[in-house]
């Protein structure tokens, strides 16, 4: 990601690549980067007739929070832009605090943009939070793989992306990636204009501010991270261009979400390629939140192409060998069951969303064994789809009247305002622009479900 001097920080540049619909949510915390991203917007909002709205998160963990959020709201009122203040509420988790502070975070200021209209929200993160960011990527991915091997790496290395979609479908943009803190609080200055700093941004207890520190400290070794991460997004754009044009040759979705690929032409493709694409079924089949690791993959594929004629599990899915290829689908473990409320949107299973536009609740769960049998029973038919194992996964609807409906298998029978549509998480949330080829191959699976469905017996 090529940096930004000072006499660059244009709004026109920084923005004119975006063109929003709607209103644009600035997620704006009064720290020196959210308060020259505030100034920046600003500028480029009255030049291209675009609405602002900002917010600050207060995650109820520093009593500070209430006070930083008042002087956001302040800044804003003189540049006559409308804020609000967001709460994290409710018990927050003993471990992963920080993870679980970004998902609320997030969480929270989409379901506002969407409240409101806001089809692009825009963060401040910079240079150096990307330099950062990958450090401590590339320190888990040595640790987690053993080594520092190229092929092992990529994708986190690929660091923050300038683009990004969020589980509900919203646009994140970060327009600063390319710019330095020093050269925004520059920027800042000649306004002037002050901004909070929060405690923990000083704390080495945390793992960023070390790592800030060092990289302070020697910047060459944070220019060498800059340029490493924008190799390895270049890098992770054409693995996942080309691992949606192998999926796309080679991977058939049939009822009750049951995948089959082709394994032996598939061979044919280089290893990073074929490995990404199990992967990537792997999650489209079990509903994982992360891909799989890539050895456990390779071991895999090794195993299945040696001819191995067993059946495992990874990841939530049951692989299987069919014929020369393989067999992907949902295991029967740790398969969610709840209520949707009308008007909720719920993800299942990390594979299917759900919108209940009805007026009376909805239950959703796994058909299971007994499910499976009692269904055929009240139909005195047959639910049809193969392998019979893959339709214990599958999901079942119920209504309140007892009706029931399996949109992963019926292309009928829907309760009347129920919609529901295939996903899989670790593709589509938090989907960065370099995997947008994945994303599309997704969504033309879901257009391929709705065809492959059955009629309801």
């Amino acid at each position: 990601m090529t940096q930004i001097g000072r006499d660059s920080l244009s709004p026109k540049f920084l923005f004119g690549g975006l063109e929003p619909q709607g209103i644009v949510i600035l997620a704006v915390s009064g720290g020196s980067d959210s308060m020259a991203l505030l100034l920046l917007a600003h500028a480029w909002a009255l030049e291209s007739d675009v609405t602002l709205h900002a917010v600050t998160i207060d995650h109820g963990l520093r009593p500070e929070a209430a006070a930083e959020a008042a002087f956001v709201a302040s800044v804003c009122e003189g540049l006559g832009i409308d804020h609000t203040t967001l709460a994290w509420e409710g018990m927050k988790p003993p471990a992963g605090l920080a993870d679980a502070a970004r998902r609320a975070r997030y969480a929270l200021i989409e379901e506002f943009a969407l409240d409101i209209g806001g089809d692009l929200i825009v963060t401040g993160h910079t240079a150096d939070d990307q330099a950062e960011t990958v450090h401590m990527r590339l320190a888990r991915d040595r640790g987690a793989e053993g080594g520092s091997e190229l092929s092992s790496l990529g994708r986190g290395l690929a660091g923050m992306s300038p683009l990004s979609i969020l589980p509900g479908g919203t646009l994140l943009a970060r327009p600063l990636l390319g710019v330095t803190r020093a050269a925004l609080r520059g920027y800042l200055a000649s306004f002037p204009q002050s901004w909070v700093e929060d405690p923990s941004n000083d704390d080495p207890a945390y793992e960023r501010v070390r790592v800030r520190r060092l990289l302070a400290g020697d910047p060459e070794l944070r220019a060498r991270l800059l340029r490493l991460c924008e190799a390895m997004a270049r890098w992770r754009t054409v693995l996942s261009r080309d691992t949606a044009a192998l999926l796309s040759r080679h991977a058939v979705l049939k009822p009750g979400q049951v995948f089959r690929f082709d394994l032996a032409p598939a061979m044919a493709a280089p290893l990073p390629v074929l490995v990404h694409a199990v992967q990537v079924l792997l999650a489209a089949a079990g509903g994982a939140e992360q891909l799989s690791p890539r050895r456990r993959v390779e071991a895999l594929i090794a195993g299945f192409a040696g001819g191995d004629t067993g059946r495992m599990t990874l990841a939530g899915a049951v692989i299987e060998r069919d014929g020369d290829g393989l067999r992907l689908y949902r295991e029967t473990r740790n398969l969610e069951s709840f209520f949707v409320d009308p008007g909720e949107t719920v993800l299942w299973d990390g594979r299917m969303e759900i919108t209940n536009g009805g007026r009376s609740r909805i239950h959703v769960g796994a058909l299971t064994r007994e499910g499976l049998s009692q269904v055929e029973k009240v139909r005195k038919a047959a639910v049809p789809g193969r392998p019979r194992a893959a339709l214990h996964s599958a999901a079942l609807i119920r209504s309140v009247d007892g009706r029931t409906f399996l949109p992963m298998l019926e292309a009928n029978g829907q309760p009347t305002n129920v919609h529901t549509r295939m996903t899989a998480q670790a593709i589509e949330h938090f989907c960065p622009e370099t995997d947008f080829a994945l994303l599309e191959w997704l969504r033309g699976v879901e257009t391929a479900r709705r065809a492959c469905l059955q009629p309801k017996s």
